[in-house]
């Protein structure tokens, strides 16, 4: 028995996907367009990190994921020594000398950042709606902590219960 804990222990912290311990992480993450400059590749990141820490996805998802969209990639006059040592290892392959290329990457965070947010924040909506947690908005009732637990998201008798002989598989095919 200690053989295989040791075996699966070596296979968890050898994992090479990043965020593979975060909720929806590993399924997610794997999911960023690869050949994109290194500004696409951090506005996709960071969108969707920022995606996923929305009331939409819940408070279970906040506790893992937080708003990060960096302002001075987004200033009209970026200060680029501070980016610069912000970002040693996710702009690495950036020249600094072109100014053309620094602007692309800057621009490509941009574009990509809303698309991601989007993106990453209905992929957390939809597990929690899958569940029957639909977070509560602004004049809504109160939230309710009991009805909303850790548990909850892998019920199988939430919304997109699909076993045969359920009601919601019932009313799904009925249509």
């Amino acid at each position: 028995m200690k053989k295989i804990g040791a075996i699966l222990a070596i296979f968890l912290l050898t994992n090479c996907a990043p965020y593979w311990y975060k909720p929806m992480g590993y399924r997610i993450f794997r999911q960023m367009p690869k050949d994109g400059t290194p500004g696409y590749r951090l506005g996709w990141l960071q969108g969707c990190h920022s995606g996923l820490a929305t009331q939409f996805a819940g408070s279970f998802f906040i506790t893992f994921y937080y708003w990060n969209r960096d302002v001075d990639i987004t200033s009209s006059n970026p200060d680029l020594i501070k980016i610069r040592m912000r970002y040693k290892k996710e702009l690495k392959g950036v020249n600094w000398n072109d100014k053309k290329e620094v602007l692309k990457n800057f621009s490509d965070y941009n574009t990509i950042f809303w698309t991601a947010h989007n993106f990453c924040r209905q992929q957390a909506h939809g597990t929690m709606q899958a569940s029957n947690m639909t977070p509560s908005l602004p004049g809504e009732d109160r939230y309710d902590p009991a009805a909303h637990n850790l548990g909850s998201i892998w019920r199988i008798n939430g919304r997109g219960d699909t076993r045969i002989g359920s009601a919601a598989a019932g009313a799904a095919s009925m249509w």
